[in-house]
């Protein structure tokens, strides 16, 4: 005898919606190859340049009776002009969609970004992302993704882990110190977990968002004061030259990548605190654990990280942005600060 016809269908969906984040996160921030950002923008927005992007960030309207309610859109876009652009991004534009979140799309003129375009919704401007290229974007960072979610659930870093170099250019009476100090001065002197902030630069947001939690960055302030050898802002590509230390710390990754425009931590670094989103510079924040510490030496020769060094240090460009180097030259580096101390 037959009980019932019907069975329940089992979700073979592998992927949450997070991946299509990820995917739009590169693709704005001018990451990815073969795609412009203003593919996946309304027209309205393609002479505007963006500076910002926050993944769900609370916001607030207000509806017909006056009543305010909060809509956590999937990313708000900031662009340099003052103005924002909330978007929902999602598998099907058919949704489903949260509480007055289509309300409220409305009424900001934000944006639909969805896989595939199977309703329109009304007085909302929509975008369709090109599946073949999502594909192959996929295909190529898949086991990248796949460690950073594994590590991210618990798997031992260790067995994923890399190595970053961060070296901005900087001495005693330098910004780069005194805003050092000063997240030094915060935090109580017994703790060693500390925060750092990069530059808003397309190739630091590019490197800052492979960093894992457990990953290794060698902080290094670098000057070439008294040394008679370059006389402009930027170091010399030169594996000969020495390089003075000001300061180097060796830190354990903790939380990878923060943003959070709300925070009083959020213009810590910046040289203006009511600065718009859409202005600010130094908004990508990454949170470590102090291993070891030391100071004021010269390397003999920067060697094979010579254009390592010129990379992340490059003034008014990376500003000390993260560089990834393989185990051999930061094992490398870490004998020569320990071996001129």
């Amino acid at each position: 005898m037959l009980v019932g016809l019907t069975m329940k269908e089992v979700n073979l969906n592998a992927f949450s919606e997070k991946l299509l984040h990820r995917y739009l996160l590169e693709c704005y921030y001018g990451m990815l190859e073969d795609i412009s950002p203003n593919s996946l923008l309304p027209e309205r927005c393609h002479s505007k340049k963006i500076n910002l992007i926050v993944p769900e960030m609370k916001m607030t309207s207000v509806n017909d009776n006056n009543e305010e309610y909060n809509v956590i859109p999937d990313l708000v876009i900031f662009f340099t002009d003052g103005t924002d652009l909330p978007i929902e991004v999602k598998w099907q534009s058919s949704g489903p969609y949260g509480k007055d979140q289509l309300r409220f799309l409305r009424e900001k003129k934000g944006h639909i970004v969805s896989l595939v375009e199977d309703k329109k919704q009304k007085d909302i401007t929509m975008n369709k992302i090109d599946f073949q290229h999502w594909q192959r974007w996929l295909g190529k960072r898949s086991m990248s993704l796949a460690m950073d979610t594994a590590i991210s659930k618990g798997l031992d870093s260790e067995a994923g882990r890399q190595y970053w170099l961060v070296s901005p250019k900087g001495s005693q009476d330098s910004t780069t110190n005194y805003n050092y100090s000063r997240m030094r001065n915060l935090r109580s002197k017994k703790s060693d977990i500390h925060f750092w902030a990069f530059r808003n630069n397309a190739e630091n947001v590019r490197n800052h968002l492979k960093i894992r939690k457990g990953d290794i960055v060698m902080f290094l302030m670098v000057n070439t004061r008294t040394l008679g050898l370059e006389k402009g802002h930027w170091l010399d590509d030169n594996p000969d030259y020495p390089l003075n230390v000001f300061r180097w710390v060796e830190y354990e990754v903790k939380i990878p990548y923060t943003i959070d425009i709300a925070s009083d931590l959020s213009t810590f670094f910046e040289e203006d605190d009511s600065l718009n989103p859409g202005n600010r510079t130094w908004p990508h924040f990454i949170h470590l654990e102090k291993l070891e510490e030391g100071g004021n030496l010269t390397i003999k020769s920067r060697g094979n990280l010579s254009n390592h060094f010129r990379t992340s240090s490059s003034p008014g460009i990376r500003s000390g942005g993260p560089v990834r180097i393989n185990f051999e030259l930061y094992e490398e580096l870490l004998d020569a600060l320990r071996n001129e101390e």
